[in-house]
This record gives structure tokens, sequence and C-alpha cells, in this order.
């Protein structure tokens, strides 16, 4: 490899050895205008905040909401302690527990159901119990 592009060699479908040279390294600059600019703004800048991305954004002329921006982020991060994934599925490992008491009170409300629930030292959301039924 060297600068900005780097060899590729391959065997095509006929046998043949083929060479291609892959682009690496890039100028943001030669694709102002284009569709993927922003993209290639966030890819370059992963240390920014989302504000200060979407003012750098915005003089460019290329608007982008917070939530546009913030939904592509996660593209260019490296993988780390920032970028974990959210609390797990049944965290306190009741929920097998939960949907038993949920089969023994089958005509509860959920309201009610989420009462027993909490009774029984299980907390979960209405909206689980709706899921989970």
């Amino acid at each position: 490899m060297t600068g900005t592009k780097s060899t590729l060699t391959l065997t095509d479908w006929r046998g043949n050895k083929v060479t291609r040279e892959v682009t690496v390294g890039l100028d943001i600059r030669d694709f102002r205008g284009t569709p993927g600019f922003a993209l290639l703004v966030l890819a370059a800048n992963t240390d920014l905040s989302i504000d200060v991305l979407r003012r750098w954004l915005a003089l460019e002329g290329v608007g982008r909401s917070r939530s546009w921006i913030d939904r592509r982020r996660w593209l260019f991060r490296k993988p780390g302690p920032a970028n974990r994934p959210g609390a797990k599925a049944d965290a306190d490992r009741q929920g097998a527990r939960a949907v038993s008491i949920m089969r023994e009170n089958p005509t509860l409300s959920l309201r009610e159901v989420v009462r027993v629930l909490k009774e029984n030292g299980i907390t979960r959301s209405k909206d689980w119990v709706r899921q989970h039924r």
C-alpha cells in the first residue's frame, strides 16, 4: 500500500489474475454537492457532537436534522465502551416467572397483572405485559 491506494489482486470467473487499485483515502471536499457528502463528514468527524455537525453542515448548505445525524453516526464509530448496546432483555431473569404468573391470571386486566407481578417482586410495564401475554 502506497499513499492512499491499495492493490487488490484476485482471480476472476475465467481464472485470470486481475489487479485493481482501490482508493482507501480521499478528500471529502471533492464530494461537495453530492448526496453522500454529509455521510463523509460524519465519517471524518466521529468525535464532534451532533450540534456541531449540524451547524457545520448547514454552513455547507447541507441541512440535516439531529435525528438524521444520530441514526447514522454509529456507522463510523469504532466498537468500544461508548457504543455498547443498551440494557439486555430480561436482565433480572424474572421473565419466565412473570409469564407463569400471567398464565395463572388470564382474566386480569393489564394494570391488574402489573400490580400482581409487583406484589411478587417482579417489575414489568403494562406494555411488557401486553407483548408477553
